[in-house]
Order: C-alpha cells, then structure tokens, then sequence
C-alpha cells in the first residue's frame, strides 16, 4: 500500500512539473511526449499485449491526424468532435484491416501492417486536393477554448493532454486486467491455436484489439495534429512506427504502463539532447537503448516485475520455512528417513 501511495505520488509531482516550471520548451516536450506515450500503450495493446505485431501503426496516428485536421479545416467542427472522429474512424480502419490479417501471425502479419502504413503514406502524399500533398495541411486552428496569452494556451494545452492521454491509459489498463479481454489477449499471445481450443473466440479478440489500438493511435494523432498545428505525410511514415516500437521496447512491452513511461522518457531525453546535435542526440537515445535491450531486455516495466518476483520467491521461502518449524514431528521423520537412506547406501 505505502508502495503504490508513493508511485501515486511520484506520477503526480512529474504531472505538475511542467506546470510548476512553466517555459515554453518544457511545456513543448511534456505535451508532446504525452501524445507519443498514448501512441506507445495502443501500440503495446496491439502487438505486446496481444502479440499482434505492427509495423505500420503510424498509418493509424497519420489517419487521425488528417481525420483531425479535415473535420476541422473543412466542415468547421470544434476539435472535440474531430478528436471524436479520428477515434471513431481509426477503429473502424483497424477493424477493417484486422480481418484480412485475422489469418496470419509473425512476420506475415508484420510484412501486411507495414503495407499498410506505406499506402496511407502514398496517399497522404498524392490526394493533394484533400491533403495538400507533400506540404500538408496547416491553418486549421487548435484545441477549442484555450486562451489567447501564448504561455497561458501551452499550459491549458498540457493540461488537456494529459487528461486525454490518462483517461486513454486508464481504459487501456482496464480493459486489459478488468475484463475478460485481458487474459484472452495473453492466451492468443501466448498460442492461439491453443486458445481456440480452450474456447476463447479468438477472432473477436484479435478484431477488438486491432480496433481499441487503431482507435487511440488515431486519437493521439489528433491530438498531435491540434497541437503542433501542421499535418504532412511525414507523420505516417515507418520511421515513426520504428520509434514507437523503441519506445515501447524501452519501456517494457506487454505492460500498457511500461510503454506510457518508456515513451515519456526517451522522447524527453532525444529532446533534451538537442543542445549537442541533432544528431548526436539520435547516438546518444541509440546508446541507451542498445544498453536497455542488453543488460534490460524486458524495459523499464521488467524492472519492477523482477522485484516484484524476487519478493514472490522469498515469500515462499518464508512460508516453506515457517511450515518446517511448526512441523518438528513431521521434520524429524524427515531426517530420521534421510539417515535410514544413508546407512542403507554404506553397510557396514
């Protein structure tokens, strides 16, 4: 209990350092690294938790953040709505790409995902009447309701992200440890030939992850598009799907919190470096994660986990050893049955 008061506590005083601190560049990062750590936890639904791997989710985060910018620029909706939409629209897209891939698992499955964020790349760049091509789409406005004092707009900015991106986590974690969705995720992970077998409909699973983790991948990039205010087809691109990957990875995947914290560090730790070089600070994140998948395999989230077994298996110990001494008749036989066996092995 004192444990989980002081992470409560911990999680609350990062939340409010970019408020307490409040310049602009912190604001900036903490905003965005919000938006990329909702990225990271859809895509852990996806492809830790479920084990579901993508490779094109970013055509997801690109899609909501045209969806976004189109329901804004065009049809005048507030950015509640086009949020609203790019959830709704990402999930039906993942719905409909699930099915065809219902079929295939392991790379297959990461070969298709990977075309698909190709093609919503190529059409992000081609459709130039509706997305404006290679340079985007710009002039469609921000978050509804923020002041007009520009410090005062970054912190109502940040504060609504990070509603946004909790609330998306908090779902997340829910669904994945208080329904029975959570354990059937593992079980088709672990074997899904298996879980067939012990009756879990793996297909509604697999299409209900595919929707949640296109959903909020489509939210946080309409939450990115209403934030950084310009959408071009860069945001689809594999690269981007590659850094959400690192990122859960740093995190620990198969956790839903693990890739929420991974993404928060490693975001604001390229972004930090900035000061030495673009592209001294991509050597150093490269560092540390060639560090992390060596002597950490298992993420930031294994760090836990591993104590969290280490005290498993002492608590065990203990009780074995508590049994022991409340049970001398039953340890005496023992060791009277144990020195029978070894007079027996060495006559005399």
């Amino acid at each position: 209990m004192m444990r989980t008061l002081v992470l409560i506590a911990l999680a609350a005083a990062g939340l409010a350092a970019p408020l307490v601190w409040s310049h602009p560049f912190v604001l900036h990062i903490a905003i965005q690294a919000l938006i990329w750590a909702l990225f990271a936890a859809s895509w852990d639904l996806l492809s830790g938790y479920t084990g579901q791997i993508s490779f094109g989710h970013a055509g997801f985060f690109s899609i909501g953040a045209y969806t976004a910018a189109l329901t804004t620029k065009l049809l005048g909706f507030s950015s509640w709505l086009g949020m609203t939409a790019a959830l709704l629209l990402c999930g039906l897209v993942g719905l409909c790409v699930g099915f065809p891939a219902l079929r295939l698992r392991g790379h297959y499955l990461a070969l298709v995902t990977l075309g698909f964020g190709e093609i919503v790349q190529l059409v992000a760049q081609n459709w130039e009447s509706l997305t404006g091509g290679p340079f985007g789409m710009h002039d469609f406005g921000t978050f509804t309701g923020l002041p007009t004092d520009p410090l005062a707009q970054r912190q109502a900015a940040y504060i609504l992200v990070a509603a946004i991106s909790l609330a998306g986590l908090a779902i997340l974690l829910y669904v994945t440890r208080r329904t029975t969705a959570g354990p059937a995720f593992r079980a088709i992970r672990e074997d899904q030939i298996l879980a067939a077998s012990l009756g879990i409909d793996t297909t509604f699973f697999k299409l209900l992850a595919f929707t949640l983790s296109a959903g909020f991948a489509g939210l946080a990039g309409a939450l990115y598009a209403y934030y950084i205010q310009l959408v071009s087809p860069s945001v689809g691109s594999s690269a981007q799907s590659a850094l959400v990957i690192g990122m859960a990875v740093f995190g620990g995947i198969g956790t839903i919190w693990g890739p929420f914290l991974g993404a928060i560090l490693l975001f604001s730790i390229t972004e930090s470096l900035r000061f030495i070089g673009v592209v001294y600070n991509l050597i150093a994140v490269g560092a540390v994660m060639i560090v992390f998948v060596i002597f950490v395999p298992r993420g930031l989230a294994g760090i836990r986990l591993r104590r969290r077994g280490r005290q498993q298996r002492a608590d065990r110990q203990a009780a074995d050893a508590a049994k022991e001494i409340s049970s001398p008749v039953g340890g005496g036989a023992r060791r009277e049955e144990g020195d029978s066996v070894d007079v027996s092995a060495h006559p005399s």
